[in-house]
């Protein structure tokens, strides 16, 4: 009756101060005397700040919001938390802060499926499935909306439940032309390896060409040079002969003048049959002199022809033969380059699979040297879940239902251990899960690993709550916790893994088998590490096969630290 009416007395507040301006609800804000008050003067704040354009206002809206979310906390109505925690996502979608937007989504379902708030819960799943649809998460995008589709068939809101089957549908639907079209690249992909290895063959085939052509380039060089040589030689021979003739000529044109002078001395018939003779030789000879001119400049001009078609013909081939190979090297160096960054994504999704497997230095190590050497830990603590009637589950289940009920539980743990940074999944060993902390240099209590043990034990008792209620068979676990020395490595050399070996993980063992369905159980050495942040029960001394009598506690909570 108080929830109603605290709400009432909200949506009153709301109504009141809807008209005025943010500098007007910010000074009631300062006015306000209880959270009642402050909640409703918060909404209505946030409200117009997500409305405005301004950065400045989305900044603004986010602190607001984040007062919004503590004062309803404090309020403890789960039907004020939820719209509290879904104003704060609006505020970071308005700033695209895509993490943040999609915790306080997340937070307003869990909120809104306390108080029943259908409508809410349709809104911040909606939200959810488009965020994890934009980053192509399509199974995170199902499995958000499997999750609502639980809420309300359990609750009967057959409205939003038709509504969800749908956008089920869409999401699956969605998925399935994912996997074919990743299908589809990976064979392209393949094509194109493949395209590209034939081309590189292509190329070194080409390249043997090229060589063998500028080969017989250089022999034919090699022959004009040597013609041009001959060439020039019997050219200089020509020039000398040239040069013989014109001293003939030199020595005719003296007989000449001779001849000359000795016709003023001879009779005139003498002289005109002399002079009649002479000018014949003369005539003869100059013929002779003009043929043997023209023929030398024939020649010459012939040879000078010849050699700079030979230059020129050597020029254009060596032009073309270095374009050619411009060309090649301009295409092949594209080629290199696409497939180098082919390779470099291959060999990042190489290293991120790695780093799933392994811890990230022991990644390091054994990318850089090949292997991993062994370390030892003084004070690791060790985790063991086991399921309780696994055996008897199991056959109720069948085998597909078995194994997908194991792969949800055992991703649940993942996104535990995730949210710790010190806690590190060592394996799976059948229904058996196993995790240990403090496997680094700096030293570490293992408050972590009991957070992350009593988060389990919660994910299993609301997972089987809601399996209860359909009537469909469900796990629970026990859990054991211990602390004290191990070494850890990687063995071997294919299909390796990070394991840890040591006395401690045989005492986790026994510790677990001694724990108690929803329990965590712990030895005495974890406990006066976790004692001052944890509230605990003394079981007394417990008998363990093989170990003798231990000292053993239950983690009942976490305390709490008051102000």
């Amino acid at each position: 009756m108080r929830a109603y009416l605290l709400c009432f007395f909200v949506l009153l507040l709301c109504t009141c101060v809807n008209a005025q301006s943010v500098p007007e609800l910010i000074e009631a804000l300062d006015d306000a005397d209880t959270d009642g008050e402050r909640y409703g003067i918060l909404y209505d704040l946030t409200g117009e700040l997500l409305e405005s354009s301004r950065k400045e206002d989305r900044e603004l809206a986010v602190n607001f919001s984040k007062q919004l979310l503590t004062t309803a906390k404090r309020l403890g109505d789960n039907k004020l938390i939820g719209p509290a925690a879904y104003t704060l996502a609006l505020s970071y979608r308005n700033l695209r802060d895509e993490r943040n937007t999609d915790k306080f989504m997340a937070e307003a379902v869990d909120y809104g499926m306390q108080a029943g708030a259908a409508d809410l819960i349709m809104l911040a799943v909606a939200e959810r499935n488009r965020l994890a649809t934009k980053n192509r998460n399509y199974r995170e995008a199902a499995a958000i909306s499997q999750r609502a589709l639980d809420y309300f068939t359990q609750n009967g809101d057959d409205r939003s439940l038709s509504a969800l089957r749908a956008q089920l549908e869409r999401e699956q639907a969605a998925l399935q032309r994912r996997k074919r079209e990743v299908e589809q690249e990976t064979r392209e992909l393949a094509g194109e390896v493949n395209r590209l290895q034939s081309e590189k063959e292509q190329l070194s085939g080409s390249n043997q060409q090229l060589q063998g052509t500028n080969r017989q380039l250089a022999r034919e060089n090699q022959v004009r040079n040597q013609q041009l040589a001959e060439s020039a030689e019997e050219l200089a021979a020509r020039s000398e002969q040239l040069t013989q003739t014109q001293e003939e000529k030199a020595a005719v044109e003296k007989r000449v003048a001779e001849t000359r002078r000795e016709i003023k001395s001879l009779s005139r018939e003498a002289l005109e049959q002399k002079a009649i003779a002479t000018d014949a030789r003369e005539q003869l000879m100059e013929a002779e002199l003009e043929r043997q001119a023209a023929e030398i400049k024939a020649e010459r001009q012939t040879v000078q022809l010849y050699a700079a078609l030979g230059g020129g013909a050597a020029l254009l081939l060596l032009a073309l033969t270095f374009f050619s190979r411009f060309r090649v090297k301009q295409r092949s160096a594209k080629k290199l380059a696409e497939a180098n960054d082919e390779l470099e994504e291959a060999r990042q999704q190489s290293d991120d699979l790695l780093k799933n497997i392994l811890p990230v230095d022991i990644a390091e190590e054994l990318k850089s040297t090949g292997k991993a050497r062994a370390r030892r830990f003084p004070e690791a603590t060790v985790l063991f879940c086991d399921f309780v009637n696994f055996t008897k589950t199991a056959e109720r289940l069948g085998a597909e239902a078995l194994v997908q009920e194991l792969d949800v539980c055992f991703k649940a743990f993942d996104k535990i251990m995730d949210r710790y940074p010190g806690v590190e999944k060592i394996k799976t060993i059948g229904d058996a899960y196993m995790a240990a902390s403090g496997l680094s240099s700096r030293k570490s209590l293992p408050n972590d690993i009991i957070r992350a043990a009593l988060d389990m034990q919660r994910f299993l008792k609301e997972e089987g709550e809601k399996r209860e209620q359909l009537g469909l068979p469900f796990f629970s676990g026990r859990i054991g916790v211990h602390t004290g020395p191990v070494v850890a490595g990687v063995v071997g050399a294919r299909k390796f893994a990070y394991d840890i070996w040591g006395d401690t993980v045989n005492v986790a063992s026994r510790i677990e088998s001694k724990s108690e369905p929803g329990r965590v159980n712990i030895s005495e050495s974890t406990y006066h590490l976790i004692k001052y942040k944890f509230r605990c029960t003394y079981r007394g001394k417990v008998e363990a096969k093989n170990k003798g009598l231990i000292d053993m506690y239950f983690v009942d909570q976490e305390l709490v630290e008051t102000a």
